[in-house]
């Protein structure tokens, strides 16, 4: 059935609709409430507190039309109570609520009141006629008082009041929509309510433990087929692998003290951790799939490395360098060759702008075996590139890399991967997204490393900083001044907010540097892009104005000043990734973090980048005051929104993956779960990962 069909709706709506991938009952009742109002609960006037939502029941005694000095037009509506304490509401002129109230009616208010010059006042709470309450009435009058009240996210022009109605009016028809897929044996276990009633009660709950069931329910069966997802080709390849894929043997760690004598300088001592279990995984029936993180600074590329040369020393298997960009292609390869070539190991490039003839010729080394080792562009994932014998993949910066890439990987040629971030993540969400991979983290700085210097700090302030700047510059120094960007892909106004900033910047030092202020945002051509940053490198240019394009670019040790201006609109994970752009030598570096908030949530956030330079903490205060997504940047595939209480429950995360892990060991086809494969599927997004 149509949405507009289901819903007796307008063609608008319905578009408005599936433009928010909502074009089935299911996904209609698969919109969730962001949060709910306790509507069982009337207060009285006397009774209210300041900032924290209510709701009152009043009668209306005047309706006034006031001019602001701003030319807006306000109503001010003077109410009072059963008990005669007086209190105003405050609306915007087109306020629909507020244009429907008359005097004398007795009315239901849902806001947040100040108390100020002495009186109660609610702006812009949300008001119904008390004489429409639900009753025996349809829902289409229903204001809801007396009940928990669910609040959805606003659809271009639809309310959270039109969609809670069409909700009400048709739970019944849930069953029609949903079949049970959890397994009845982890309904049991875990004492989870079944899906039509989880449907019902997380829309409408009766009361706030039926709320807290549905909820649970509804999101250990997320965790629980995200689990699925992740866990599922990894062990239907592992249960398909024949015997002589199967390598049980003890490491020889001997084998990589050549490289190690090669390095200027001793690993520290989460670097060797890191690499003995990476190595360990080697000698394991199951092939590795592991997560490195590593704190900026921390020099996660050295122990990825030091595996790959094991991997061909010991077992002559070839390991292939993925990264993100054509640049960081290019830097890789230059870190390769200095260490590799020295000891007998060929290494190459395979990119975008390799020439057709250089790449065929690759190509045919590759598959020949003649090349160890290939730096590889994400986007090269290609069926006509093809191995001799493939072991080891080295993905990095994991954010930027999809599922379905990985297992394209594992379905041609199920190598061990090793995925890197350098965007720190909390144990939970590591559990959650990466519930496949075992986990290795690198958290330990090299030696030397003075902390960086970092300051929240105002527009006026930054301007005030010239002088500093100027001096910094005079000293071979550079600056990097970063843009805030919306999206994971570049908006034009992300663009045109640059080159506003990148005029101001330029106005601001036009009378020493004018010509060497640049700009750099993602809608330039990858050439433009790379010659701008090697202009940067070799110091033709002072001062970089760049979106978060830089965020996984090239090392540049004299740049050690970076300006973040709007810094709000990043998440702490971000914020920490952007710093370590200049903190890459043994100069003394400095991070300003430019903002606007008045909110003090906010500046406090902000805040604790100047408290703290360890990641992983940072990542901690991200999950508590904002979301997972600004950890991890960019959204995964699946349907991953859930709250952050969920994301803090370890044993709920683990509980998931073990049961997710035992029903693929037992059914690695899911053969017995067709329903539970369907959802899957759902979740999957249209990515072909499920065979």
């Amino acid at each position: 059935m149509s949405i507009k069909t289901f819903l007796r709706t307008t063609d608008r709506i319905a578009n408005v609709l599936h433009e928010y991938d909502i074009k089935s009952p299911e996904d209609f009742f698969y919109n969730f409430p962001r949060e709910y109002e306790d509507r069982s609960t009337v207060k009285t006037i006397d009774q209210l507190s300041q900032w924290e939502k209510h709701t009152i029941k009043v009668e209306v005694l005047s309706k006034n039309y006031i001019n602001t000095r701003t030319g807006k037009r306000m109503i001010e509506i003077k109410v009072q109570d059963e008990k005669e304490n007086i209190a105003f509401l405050s609306f915007m002129n087109n306020a629909y609520g507020a244009r429907s109230i008359q005097v004398w009616d007795w009315i239901l208010a849902t806001g947040k009141p100040k108390h100020s010059y002495g009186k109660w006042v609610m702006w812009f709470p949300e008001v119904v006629k008390e004489s429409d309450g639900l009753g025996e009435k349809s829902a289409a009058e229903a204001d809801f008082s007396g009940k928990i009240v669910p609040i959805y996210s606003e659809m271009m022009g639809i309310k959270s009041n039109w969609f809670a109605k069409k909700v009400y009016e048709r739970l019944d028809m849930i069953p029609e929509g949903f079949d049970e897929y959890l397994p009845q044996f982890l309904l049991d276990s875990y004492g989870l309510i079944g899906i039509h009633r989880a449907i019902r009660s997380i829309h409408f709950p009766d009361n706030m433990k039926e709320l807290y069931a549905a909820r649970r329910r509804i999101y250990f069966e997320r965790l629980f087929v995200w689990q699925l997802l992740s866990n599922y080709q990894k062990i239907l390849a592992d249960s398909e692998q024949t015997e002589k894929d199967i390598v049980i043997k003890t490491p020889d760690r001997d084998v990589i003290k050549d490289f190690l004598e090669r390095l200027p300088f001793e690993l520290t001592k989460a670097q060797k951790r890191a690499t003995k279990a990476i190595i360990d995984d080697f000698y394991k029936p199951d092939t590795m799939l592991r997560l490195l993180q590593w704190d900026v600074w921390s020099g996660k590329t050295v122990v990825a490395l030091l595996a790959a040369y094991y991997m061909n020393k010991k077992h002559g298997k070839q390991a292939a360098f993925m990264v993100p960009t054509e640049v960081l292609a290019n830097q890789h390869i230059k870190e390769v060759a200095k260490y590799f070539l020295p000891l007998g190991l060929r290494p190459a490039l395979l990119a975008g702008s390799t020439k057709a003839k250089e790449k065929e010729k690759i190509k045919q080394e590759l598959l020949d075996g003649t090349i160890d080792i290939v730096i590889w562009t994400h986007a090269l994932i290609q069926d006509d590139v093809k191995f001799k014998d493939l072991g080891f993949v080295i993905i990095d910066e994991q954010h930027k890399f999809g599922v379905n890439q990985r297992w394209k990987l594992k379905a041609q040629w199920n190598p061990h991967i090793l995925q890197m971030t350098a965007t720190p993540i909390p144990r939970s969400l590591a559990l959650s997204f990466f519930g496949e991979f075992e986990n290795t983290v690198i958290d330990e700085l090299p030696p030397g490393r003075s902390p960086i210097y970092t300051k929240v700090t105002t527009e006026w302030e930054f301007k005030r900083l010239k002088q500093f700047f100027v001096t910094k510059i005079q000293q071979w120094q550079q600056i990097y001044i970063v843009t805030p960007l919306i999206e994971e892909s570049e908006k034009m106004e992300d663009v045109q907010s640059s080159m506003k900033e990148f005029e101001e910047v330029r106005d601001m030092f036009y009378e020493l540097w004018a010509n060497e202020v640049w700009l750099l945002h993602g809608k330039m051509k990858a050439e433009e892009k790379e010659q701008v940053m090697k202009q940067f490198k070799a110091w033709k240019i002072k001062i970089l104005i760049a979106t978060t394009v830089i965020e996984v670019w090239i090392d540049v040790a004299a740049a050690t000043i970076m300006v973040i201006k709007n810094a709000e609109r990043f998440g702490l994970s971000q914020l920490h990734q952007l710093r370590g752009r200049v903190w890459r030598s043994d100069l003394k570096s400095y991070c300003f973090l430019i903002s606007k908030a008045t909110w003090w949530d906010t500046y406090r956030r902000l805040k604790s980048m100047e408290k703290y330079t360890d990641g992983f903490k940072l990542a901690e205060i991200d999950l508590e005051m904002r979301w997972a997504g600004t950890i991890l940047w960019t959204r995964q595939s699946g349907q991953m929104d859930i709250p952050d209480e969920v994301f803090k429950d370890i044993r709920l995360l683990e509980d998931t993956r073990m049961e997710a892990r035992r029903l693929l060991k037992s059914d690695p086809k899911l053969e017995k779960y067709s329903k539970l494969k369907k959802i899957m599927k759902k979740y999957a997004k249209g990515e072909d990962i499920l065979v």
